[in-house]
């Protein structure tokens, strides 16, 4: 029995004025354990009906696969699916994006031997819909990206070491076809260019862990005045997280979870999480997270 272990972090996107385009990668993760034997192989249309028929935790890891094999033209065999799911799932955390890249990157394996990133980028986006979570799910660290139908351009970012990243849980779920549907069509072209000024300043209070830039980069004008409606106690945990020294605050993803950035110390961050942990309202838990830098890996736990 062939065997390899597949670990994808979880991410949070957008990170305010970065809209479909802009992630991080953090220090939590999902895992597929996927095993396959050597020997009869099906084929793309075989494995799509096998998908289907899979439990829930298993089938985005399965109609990944399937996928693979649909966009390469190969035959591949049945694979059994151990999934570990530490990301927390339909809280803006990235949780879809790591079934679909543990998919891609068992059909990679098993078809190629190896993984190609570009390939994964292209395919991975195509599942999700856009790349802003699988490009730093896959890469690592802060990512810029965006694509067109024939490719995924990604650039990583500087992102400072006295930058903390807090998460505010909460006990709800939040889906991401709710939360597209209250987006407007069209902004004003004012709010367009407030916008774009935000997030520069963003891009630049993360890179040198100015607390000054990522207050002036915490204004949105795209998703973030019509998502807050759908979470309640946005606006007292807003006033929490500011109140307690942190920098920014923003929807982590389509919400519901929210994230903080803070630019400081440790021991600072150290008090920071203390006075939110006593604030935060019920029903919300706080998780402070390091970013990940190295995005999804995997190894060989067996073989024939």
């Amino acid at each position: 029995m062939n065997k390899i272990e597949i670990r994808i972090p979880a991410t949070t996107a957008n990170l305010g004025p970065g809209f479909d385009c802009l992630g991080l990668a953090l220090d939590i993760f999902n895992v597929a354990v996927i095993s396959w034997s050597a020997g009869a192989k099906l084929t793309p249309d075989h494995l799509h009906d096998w998908a289907r028929e899979l439990p829930f935790e298993q089938h985005a890891i399965a109609v990944a696969y399937s996928y693979y094999a649909s966009q390469q033209a190969v035959d591949l065999p049945l694979i059994d699916i151990d999934f570990i799911c530490d990301i927390p799932i339909a809280r803006g955390l990235g949780s879809s994006a790591t079934c679909a890249i543990a998919g891609l990157m068992a059909g990679q394996y098993i078809h190629k031997g190896s993984y190609d990133k570009k390939e994964l980028l292209k395919l991975s986006t195509d599942l999700e819909g856009h790349p802003d979570n699988v490009a730093p799910a896959i890469l690592g660290g802060l990512v810029l990206s965006s694509g067109n139908d024939a490719e995924i351009v990604t650039v990583s970012l500087p992102c400072h070491q006295n930058i903390h990243t807090f998460l505010m849980i909460p006990d709800f779920e939040l889906r991401t076809e709710e939360a597209r549907a209250v987006l407007p069509e069209f902004i004003e072209h004012g709010q367009a260019v407030k916008q774009l000024a935000s997030f520069g300043f963003l891009l630049q209070g993360l890179a040198c862990g100015s607390p000054d830039l990522l207050k002036q980069g915490n204004a949105d004008f795209l998703h973030e005045p019509y998502r807050r409606k759908l979470i309640p106690d946005y606006d007292a945990i807003e006033e929490i997280a500011l109140e307690c020294g942190c920098s920014a605050v923003s929807l982590s993803g389509a919400g519901p979870s929210l994230l903080a950035l803070f630019a400081g110390s440790v021991d600072e961050a150290d008090q920071l999480e203390s006075l939110m942990m006593q604030k935060l309202p019920s029903g919300w838990e706080l998780k402070r997270i390091r970013i990940n830098h190295s995005g999804a890996s995997s190894f060989c736990t067996g073989t024939e």
